[in-house]
């Protein structure tokens, strides 16, 4: 687990007084079961386990007080601790890692790559606490005695919570925890374009930020075609809906083969010395198997009212099939600017056997021409040798 001393409780949580962190670990370790190996991991999870350890042991305790990084390394601690929305708008606009402090009196650097593993470790620490609070917080007001039943815990000097106050903590708790979720993903997804410190190992997470055989590869692009708010566990959570509808809607109707094409464009961008037209013509595609897949996805996840949502789920699945359709169309118009991608798709087999088919009657008729012409002559002829009457006789022979 990631916490396992009273600092740790206390940096998370100020005025919680847990002389026996012991109690929690079984509702810990059950909130990293379920909220953060799924996020993490299992190679990546491995890892930090054992990473806690050794590093519990250099620095002896991994909160904000006990590692005092200097330079370059307490600008990135000061950028743990940042509000998420401020640090993405420092990694967009590329302050990321650019300032520097100077080291104060008796302070030692804390090597950079140290410092990413407990900035990591303390983001796990925040999802499984809070998570556990906002779970459990019900259980840790009761206590239950020998022969005395449920009791409520009080303490002297301190008054105990209304049901008010309860569900406030409750809520904070559960908001707290996803903010740490999303600054989890949000660190991650820095690191795999940056160090790639991690990468490697969370690459087999179903949370991984890159699905590069899917046309929404990540929750940004997600977010342009269908509204999720920009948050990334929303784009974790409609992984599979996005796979299943890639492959169950799109797939059949565009072909495999054509898909993965688009798919590695939106991937890798147009290859080198690629005509203007291919381009042009795989951007326009990808715009609209994006927005067909949108509303295939918006028609899986609607939650509302059961007569409501019927509609919805109508309206989203007509959307889609519009979409789709505008989509097949445009690959039809633009066949030879696809290229051979396209070559043995369903589209291309189809407009391939039209354009036999309308040869083959094209040839049919001609030749419906011609022998009907050829009749017509030969009738002609027969008419003029039997309108006309005989004026010469050949002489007989003697």
């Amino acid at each position: 687990m990631f916490i396992t001393t009273q600092n740790e409780l206390i940096s998370l949580m100020p005025t919680a007084r847990w002389d026996r962190p012991s109690q929690l670990f079984g509702y810990l370790e059950e909130e990293e079961a379920v909220a953060l190996v799924p996020l993490l991991g299992n190679s990546l999870y491995q890892w930090l386990i054992t990473e806690y350890d050794r590093l519990r042991g250099d620095y002896d305790d991994i909160t904000a007080t006990t590692v005092r990084p200097t330079g370059k390394a307490k600008q990135d601690a000061r950028l743990a601790y940042a509000d998420v929305t401020e640090r993405l708008e420092q990694i967009r606009e590329g302050n990321y890692r650019e300032t520097y402090t100077t080291a104060e009196d008796g302070e030692t650097d804390v090597p950079a790559e140290d410092l990413q593993t407990i900035r990591l470790i303390r983001i796990c620490q925040q999802i499984e606490f809070y998570k556990m609070l906002s779970h459990k917080a019900g259980l840790l007001t009761v206590s239950f005695n020998e022969g005395g039943g449920m009791n409520m815990i009080s303490a002297d000097g301190y008054e105990p919570a209304d049901e008010k106050r309860m569900e406030r903590v409750v809520k904070d708790a559960w908001m707290s925890a996803g903010r740490a979720v999303d600054s989890l993903l949000l660190f991650l997804e820095a690191d795999a374009k940056g160090d790639q410190l991690f990468t490697e190992k969370w690459s087999d997470a179903d949370a991984f930020y890159l699905h590069k055989n899917l046309l929404f590869q990540t929750a940004r692009v997600l977010n342009e075609y269908l509204d999720i708010k920009g948050e990334r566990m929303a784009y974790v959570a409609l992984v599979r809906d996005i796979r299943f509808c890639q492959n169950t809607y799109l797939k059949p109707r565009v072909g495999a083969k054509l898909l993965n094409a688009v798919v590695e464009y939106a991937n890798n961008g147009a290859e080198e010395g690629q005509e203007p037209s291919v381009t042009v013509a795989f951007d326009e595609l990808l715009s609209l198997l994006r927005t067909a897949l949108a509303f295939y996805v918006e028609s899986r996840r609607v939650s509302l009212e059961p007569v409501k949502e019927k509609l919805a789920r109508r309206d989203s699945m007509t959307d889609a099939q519009q979409a789709m359709a505008a989509a097949c169309e445009f690959i039809g118009q633009n066949i030879d600017a696809l290229g051979e991608a396209a070559v043995g798709t369903p589209i291309y087999n189809a407009i391939r056997a039209r354009e036999e088919q309308e040869a083959k009657d094209k040839a049919c008729a001609c030749a419906a021409a011609e022998r009907r012409k050829r009749e017509a002559c030969e009738l002609n002829s027969k008419k003029l040798f039997t309108v006309f009457p005989v004026t010469h006789r050949v002489p007989e022979m003697k």
